[in-house]
């Protein structure tokens, strides 16, 4: 009898916990399933040997954690600039981590760079306005790591 007090309050305890860290874990309705098709993203043809674009800014990206879980061969990345697309590759692998490479053209006046994201998995495109002004000779990475981007705010 003595020890039934004690476990009672141990399977008490233990509800709580459950009922507390599901409501933490509620997910965020930007990582559910949306009805976008895969969009026909295309680069203009000679676009990087345009006498007005003699610049490249060089850069590699990934996700962030949230979203990672749903990268695949099938994700598209573009940056655009002034609504024109300038960049535009697919998810590369590296030892096990997920990057995606930019080589966005510009030129001197060029001014902020909008990244959109296609994740096939969840069938959505996520975008994030003028992420990073233009700079040519920007580091690729971040300390030898691809920036992460975060498309989904908390």
């Amino acid at each position: 009898m003595k020890y039934m007090k004690y476990l009672c309050l141990l399977c008490f305890l233990s509800v709580l916990f459950v009922a507390c860290n599901d409501d933490d874990e509620e997910k965020n309705p930007l990582l559910n399933m949306g009805n976008q098709s895969r969009p026909t993203w295309t680069i203009r043809e000679g676009l990087y040997n345009e006498d007005d674009m003699d610049m490249t800014m060089s850069i590699q990206v990934t996700l962030q954690d949230e979203l990672k879980a749903y990268a695949s061969d099938d994700d598209l990345m573009c940056a655009t600039i002034d609504g024109e697309i300038r960049a535009l590759t697919s998810l590369q692998r590296t030892g096990g981590e997920i990057y995606f490479p930019l080589i966005i053209a510009g030129s001197s006046g060029s001014s902020k760079v909008t990244l959109n994201y296609y994740c096939s998995q969840l069938k959505r495109i996520y975008t994030i306005v003028d992420w990073m002004s233009f700079i040519p000779n920007i580091k690729p990475t971040n300390d030898g790591k691809p920036y992460v981007v975060e498309f989904i705010t908390k």
